[in-house]
């Protein structure tokens, strides 16, 4: 069965639809009822008048990033003609938007955008950590000299993109860019800024509050920010600490608690579906993080949501073909591998002589790590044969360093944790190491937002504790006192402890 889906999965992919001089992307099943959604996420725009001269300033940068920044302008106009084409009811942006908050490229995206508002779509957006503030990559290149350019500011970032969100707004957050809108009527969409991966103080409160007013008046509520929410494998936070929003498991909490059971992510540039639960399955809430349109395989998600609001289902489609390359995907997989090799050349942690003398060790390792990063890009890696020698690959040879390193292993938490962390990533296993997590289907997903009630009304924002009264986890587990930053519960009320 799961040979069968994976062909399937390709064939699909392999199909492709013009929009545009040369640009395509691969197509999904049609489902006629509903409304129509779109998601796109991680664009990293560059106006290209920023670039005055492809010499070798713009030529070390493309070398040292991951992200196909010189594909950018081109893959967003393609993808605005292809959405006026469409004609989805909505567009949702999860943030980096632009390269590195450039004003020029901001308004380059803001100018894209209000085609499709003023064809009658509804955009969304929120800002990510690319999209403001000081930046020393935001810069014009001219030959082999660059030149700092002005950074937006939230001000800036509001004002630009006035028409897609902030003008509809029913309810704003004094401490940052969040906001409600009500696109559909029985929906609100509550709009997180995560700005640099942390909430402002005051944030959470105020969108757990909204959701739950939103609840209380019959409102399905989904929501939508840049950083992610719930660990993709085991130890993901670990081994990338900027991955996540910071206490992402106290905004999960805190969110579901309200009634909220999808939440659209970007940021780490790969789509995948994580399921987390607090105190049943029956009540779980998901963080679909989609893929960089601009980073292999150039995800982008395309949704319905049912006409009586209790049901979405989520289709990934790619960016296939562009006018410049006439063989894109091939090319955007083999940029993909080769900065994937750079950076874990780049963070190998043993010294030059170990290097040497486990050269041909760290050939394989470098190969299955490039290899597994691949599918874990291209998402449901649990259903893929490939995964399986990859997994044995590594954890052969991981042994066998770990071996010759002796006690001294211990010391590089690649030999501590590695294991486990490539058997979880490639297997879609839980976080927990446990079935605590479902593995779901993370490029076609159908999501239930019906709500189950926990009980639970009010929240407090506080970063103290009075140990006097009983203490309850959300899992309903009594406790003396709160021993780490979390929610609990305490005489009928949700706190947030800091």
């Amino acid at each position: 069965m799961k040979k069968f889906f994976s062909m399937l999965v390709a064939i699909l992919a392999s199909i492709s639809i013009s929009a545009s001089n040369g640009f395509t992307v691969s197509s999904v099943s049609s489902i006629s009822s509903g409304k129509k959604i779109m998601l796109w996420t991680d664009l990293h725009v560059m106006n290209p008048a920023l670039l005055v001269n492809a010499g070798n300033a713009w030529q070390n940068y493309l070398a040292s990033d991951r992200k196909m920044v010189d594909k950018s302008w081109e893959i967003f106009d393609g993808m605005v003609d292809f959405a006026l084409a469409e004609k989805p009811d909505m567009l949702l942006v999860a943030g980096d938007l632009t390269k590195d908050g450039e004003k020029q490229s901001h308004a380059y995206v803001a100018t894209g955008l209000q085609k499709l508002v003023d064809a009658g779509i509804q955009v969304y957006v929120v800002p990510g950590n690319h999209d403001r503030g000081t930046n020393s990559n935001a810069v014009a290149y001219d030959g082999d000299v660059v030149t700092p350019v002005e950074v937006a500011d939230d001000s800036f970032f509001e004002q630009t993109y006035a028409t897609m969100g902030y003008q509809q707004a029913t309810a704003r957050d004094e401490h940052s860019l969040s906001y409600i809108v009500k696109p559909f009527q029985g929906l609100t969409l509550l709009c997180i800024d995560s700005r640099q991966g942390k909430l402002a103080d005051g944030t959470l409160l105020w969108a757990y509050q909204q959701a739950v007013a939103a609840r209380k008046a019959g409102e399905k509520v989904i929501a939508m920010m840049h950083h992610g929410l719930i660990e993709h494998f085991y130890k993901e936070d670990f081994f990338n600490s900027t991955a996540l929003a910071e206490y992402h498991e106290t905004i999960k909490d805190s969110l579901l608690s309200a009634g909220v059971h999808a939440v659209f992510t970007g940021h780490f540039h790969t789509s995948d579906i994580a399921k987390d639960y607090v105190d049943s399955e029956k009540n779980s809430i998901y963080d679909i993080s989609t893929g960089s349109l601009i980073s292999y395989p150039c995800d982008f998600r395309d949704m319905v949501l049912s006409d009586d609001l209790s049901t979405l289902t989520i289709q990934t489609r790619m960016v296939t073909g562009l006018a410049s390359e006439s063989d894109f995907s091939n090319y955007a997989k083999g940029r993909f591998q080769s900065s994937v090799r750079k950076i874990f050349e780049a963070q190998n942690p043993l010294s030059a002589s170990m290097k040497q003398l486990m050269a041909s060790s760290l050939e394989t390792i470098y190969d299955r790590l490039i290899e597994g990063a691949t599918l874990q890009a291209e998402g449901n890696e649990n259903l893929n044969e490939r995964s399986e020698g990859v997994i044995t690959d590594l954890t052969a040879t991981l042994g066998s360093i770990k071996n010759l390193l002796g006690e001294s292993a211990a010391m590089f938490p690649l030999f501590v944790y590695g294991e486990d962390m490539i058997a979880s990533m490639l297997t879609d296993q839980s976080p927990y190491l446990t079935d605590r997590v479902n593995v779901t289907n993370d490029r076609e997903l159908s999501i239930a937002l019906d709500h189950v009630n926990t009980g639970i009304t009010s929240i407090a924002d506080t970063t103290t504790a009075n140990s006097d009264d009983l203490w309850y986890t959300v899992q309903g587990v009594r406790v003396q006192q709160p021993t780490r930053a979390g929610v609990y519960v305490k005489n009928g009320k949700k706190l947030l402890i800091k």
